[in-house]
């Protein structure tokens, strides 16, 4: 198989990153902005800034800092080139206020929105105290260090290795099993993943997956398991390879009875791209048998004729990768024939 069709999929994995990060800067906006909302003066801002530099600075006027980086960027630049702001935010998170610790991460994780040189000052500067902070008691300041995290590493490979240098993937991977907690650490988990690519350690690809294969699989864990069986040490082991085939199971019923768009509609597309990426020598007789026994020939001509050539596209590479790697299959060669017709 040559690599372009994986350098097509690594490609739309990277435009749905971006785009969840754009998403989670909306989201940001709606929770952290006060809703009467006045552009207040660059000065104010520089004041603020420079109060940081204090023990002076008040719980409100962070939030006025944290409000002011969503209204404009350009006050990501004023509180990195001001010497000793940043000094000033990790000394508020590693305090003992609770309501500064959340304003400070809040701006961190603001910030942590900008480009890709601006996440890795931050995670320089406040990585450590933010990894520290995922422990916290408050599971709101651990949430919200957890998406600042999710954030920074979503810049690129630098600042995901300056966050692995600090811990992240160690503590990233405590809260991936935390009911309250797993969310943010699944959205911070992906950058990771997406960014490190093979950097990313053998030992984190067997415990992610691991423990992936073990929730309830949605679209964030399962694009979180399709971009670990990218990496050059992904296994599916049988146990859990028969895990990800009852969670293929139940989606193509789902998607064959809830969706009917034409793009990135659920978590099939992954499932089938990760099933795709596996060791077909080893996998590719246990997913056609399993496929023949539970679903049949017709379910599949349902998705290979849709409309939607996301899911379709993602079930033929599935199908042509167990029959270039296991030859001849009565099941496979029934399916592919549905599409030459």
């Amino acid at each position: 198989m040559t690599d372009e069709p994986m350098l097509l999929i690594r490609e739309s994995s990277r435009n749905l990153l971006k785009s969840n990060r754009r998403i989670h800067k909306n989201e940001q906006n709606d929770i952290y902005r006060k809703l009467e909302e006045t552009r207040l003066a660059r000065e104010t801002i520089v004041d603020i800034v420079n109060k940081l530099k204090t023990k002076s600075i008040t719980a409100m006027e962070l939030d006025i800092l944290k409000n002011s980086i969503l209204d404009d960027q350009n006050n990501i630049e004023v509180v990195l080139s001001n010497q000793g702001s940043l000094r000033g935010l990790v000394r508020e998170l590693s305090g003992t206020d609770v309501t500064k610790q959340l304003a400070a991460a809040g701006c961190c994780c603001n910030i942590a929105l900008g480009d890709a040189k601006a996440c890795v000052t931050i995670a320089k500067a406040a990585g450590l105290y933010l990894v520290t902070a995922l422990d916290n008691f408050n599971t709101e300041l651990a949430v919200l260090c957890a998406w600042t995290l999710g954030n920074i590493a979503g810049s690129g490979h630098r600042a995901c290795v300056a966050l692995h240098s600090r811990g992240v993937l160690t503590k990233v991977t405590a809260l991936l099993t935390h009911h309250l907690l797993c969310d943010a650490a699944l959205y911070a988990a992906t950058h990771l993943a997406y960014h490190m690519k093979d950097d990313l350690s053998k030992e984190y690809v067997e415990k992610w997956t691991q423990i992936l294969v073990k929730m309830n699989l949605s679209m964030e864990s399962s694009h979180l398991l399709f971009i670990l069986s990218c990496h050059v040490d992904f296994a599916l082991p049988q146990e859990e390879l028969y895990r990800v085939l009852q969670f293929t199971y139940v989606s193509i019923q789902k998607h064959c009875a809830e969706c009917s768009g034409t793009k990135m509609c659920c978590e099939l597309v992954y499932l089938l791209r990760t099933l795709a990426n596996s060791d077909i020598s080893e996998t590719g007789a246990i997913i056609i048998n399993y496929f023949d026994a539970n679903l049949g020939v017709e379910c599949f001509k349902t998705i290979l004729k849709s409309n939607n050539c996301t899911v379709s596209d993602a079930l033929t590479w599935l199908l042509g990768n167990v029959l270039n790697v296991c030859g001849e299959n009565s099941f496979v060669n029934k399916l592919l024939m549905t599409t030459a017709s």
